[in-house]
């Protein structure tokens, strides 16, 4: 079983092998056996040792290291790049200890200086130019530099000049300012992080220079992947992620580089990358020191929260790059957490075995986006491929006194058609308004779907969906259809949830709201018809829209677009009652008078 919380491809299954057998997977899955020999359970096995002071965990730790040896060093051809470079990191601290402890005789000490030599040079003549924009590269070049640090001895000095030039091309390649990594995944994010804070931890504790690069795109990877989490401080499911706290990790992180950790971190640490920083780290000073909104423009990565406690509201909105195989088709996607709960989520990853939960996982039907004729603006091909892809054409933050306003869009280019989505956040009335426009040649049908968090039952009353006992999603979509879809909170654990898909017809131009908020606030969502000042008839969706959201308080939120420039006529346009231009307005009232408008574009 292979459960650590940062583990890339965990496992919830026992298997019992006796003896070992290196090559082959019991499960199907060639995933399991990366991870067998990977061999981060080395480091838990220490850990358990040094807890417990039982032997039998050092015994079995030194045991499994030579078997690997025994039956893996002369089957060069049965390795991989990432797994050896992961393995050279995890026995860093194994050898430290044994060493340590007078375990090694000396055949033995050869045996592995060897060992080390063999798979480090492995790893330079075997890494290629790809490798400089992949989390692979990174998991290569950490594993000889952590290695090298502990034991400058053994690894020849050119591989490890080699090493530590490439790392530098690595990060400054792959994480941007932000610090995000450029594969969409929060937890290939993790992976990066974490090793990369690994050779700052090994480096440190040997007192070799740090180069500027790592310090300063560890710092900026600690601050980014704060973003990445939840009320409940588990990760946020975008691309190949699962659900899981990060806790011991980024309190680590936090106490190497001197930085305050999140109030609400679990006090614990992670036990690899203490081994490697080889001394006493004090729990770093808990703070809400972080913004509660960021625009992580060059990603694509829109973030907000009401604050940094546990009952907080949060959004999250998707709207960039591609990335690498590790990123999924969900342009536009929303994830959204109200009081603390999740409302709408993610579908996960669930397996990297190329079948029909793969496939589904990435496309866009498992996220909160739209398709056009059920069409996928960007379809997987296979695992890891895509047979074409959708172009993003910006996201945008627009801060007001009372919302928060995302606008992003991208191209279709396999239906031809331009989308538009805007985010309003309504932090006071705990409301969240998405309003998506479309336009492409012809008559389609367009739909929208939204996966809805699994402890929530979903009751279909048409235009008006109750999600558990608390939360309300409203539509203007006149076809609202309900079904149980796939969910995946971690690799290999696979559940089911309630997904909602709304569908209508538009010919050229199609525009579409959605509402989400609290059931006790008694939320309704009412479409206006607009007219043009100085004529009485209706106008078209694209000359002017609006909507009005009601609440049981007396309080209503008036929402009013103009998506077109208004070229014939008054460029003025009235909205039940209240005159209003610009292409996207919001008035709040009470009991009909307006208490504040805020115009956003």
């Amino acid at each position: 079983m292979f459960d650590n919380p940062y583990a890339m491809e965990p496992t919830q299954e026992s298997y019992v092998q006796h003896p070992m057998d290196w090559q082959v997977t019991p499960n199907g899955d060639p995933e399991w056996l990366f991870m067998l020999k990977r061999q981060e359970y080395l480091v838990e096995l220490l850990e358990a040792y040094y807890e417990t002071d039982n032997t039998a965990y050092r015994d079995l730790m030194k045991h499994l290291l030579f078997d690997w040896i025994d039956n893996n060093l002369t089957l060069p051809d049965t390795w991989r790049t990432i797994d050896t470079g992961i393995r050279l990191l995890n026995w860093t601290a194994v050898i430290g200890a044994l060493q340590e402890e007078n375990q090694l005789n000396a055949d033995e000490q050869q045996i592995i200086d060897d060992a080390v030599r063999q798979q480090a040079e492995y790893l330079r003549t075997h890494y290629t130019e790809k490798f400089d924009i992949s989390n692979w590269g990174v998991l290569i070049t950490t594993g000889i530099l952590v290695y090298a640090a502990r034991f400058p001895k053994t690894i020849e000095p050119e591989v490890v000049t080699w090493a530590q030039s490439k790392l530098d091309i690595e990060l400054d390649l792959q994480v941007d300012a932000d610090g995000n990594q450029w594969e969409q995944s929060p937890l290939y994010l993790l992976e990066v992080w974490r090793s990369v804070l690994s050779v700052y931890a090994a480096q440190t504790a040997a007192h070799q220079d740090v180069k500027p690069i790592i310090v300063e795109k560890s710092v900026a990877m600690t601050r980014l992947i704060a973003q990445y989490l939840k009320p409940d401080m588990t990760l946020v499911q975008q691309g190949d992620t699962d659900r899981i706290r990060i806790d011991s990790l980024y309190n680590v992180a936090t106490a190497l580089l001197n930085l305050p950790t999140l109030a609400n971190m679990q006090e614990i640490f992670d036990f690899g990358l203490l081994a490697l920083a080889n001394r006493t780290l004090k729990f770093p000073e808990k703070s809400e020191h972080l913004s509660t909104s960021l625009l992580a423009f060059g990603s694509g990565n829109a973030f907000w929260r009401s604050s940094w406690q546990t009952n907080a509201d949060y959004l999250h909105i998707y709207n960039g790059n591609l990335g690498s195989g590790h990123g999924h088709a969900a342009l536009g996607h929303i994830d959204l957490v109200i009081d603390g709960q999740d409302v709408l989520v993610d579908l996960g990853r669930y397996t990297y075995v190329d079948g029909t939960e793969r496939r589904y996982l990435k496309s866009p039907s498992a996220h909160n986006v739209m398709t056009v004729d059920h069409q996928a603006f960007s379809r997987p091909k296979d695992s890891w491929k895509y047979a074409y892809v959708a172009t993003p054409l910006g996201i945008h933050e627009i801060k007001r006194p009372h919302t928060q306003s995302v606008v992003l869009s991208y191209f279709d280019s396999q239906n031809q058609a331009t989308v538009t989505r805007y985010v309003i956040s309504i932090p006071e009335a705990k409301l969240w308004a998405t309003i998506d426009m479309i336009r492409a040649q012809g008559h389609h049908q367009w739909q929208h779907y939204w996966q809805v968090a699994p402890q929530l039952k979903v009751l279909n009353n048409g235009q008006q969906l109750d999600l558990g006992e608390e939360f309300r999603l409203a539509t203007t979509s006149d076809t609202v259809s309900l079904s149980q879809t796939l969910w995946a909170p971690r690799y290999n654990q696979l559940e089911h949830l309630s997904r909602i898909e709304t569908e209508q017809d538009f010919t050229n131009f199609g525009i579409q709201g959605t509402v989400v908020g609290r059931q006790s606030d008694g939320v309704q969502l009412i479409s206006i018809t607009p007219t043009q000042s100085g004529s009485e008839l209706a106008v078209t969706t694209s000359a002017a829209w609006g909507i009005n959201v009601k609440l049981n308080n007396g309080d209503d939120f008036l929402i009013t677009l103009q998506p077109d420039n208004t070229i014939v006529g008054r460029k003025l346009f009235w909205f039940d009652g209240i005159e209003a231009y610009g292409t996207l307005n919001v008035f709040k009232r009470h009991n009909g008078n307006v208490v504040y408008h805020e115009q956003i574009l």
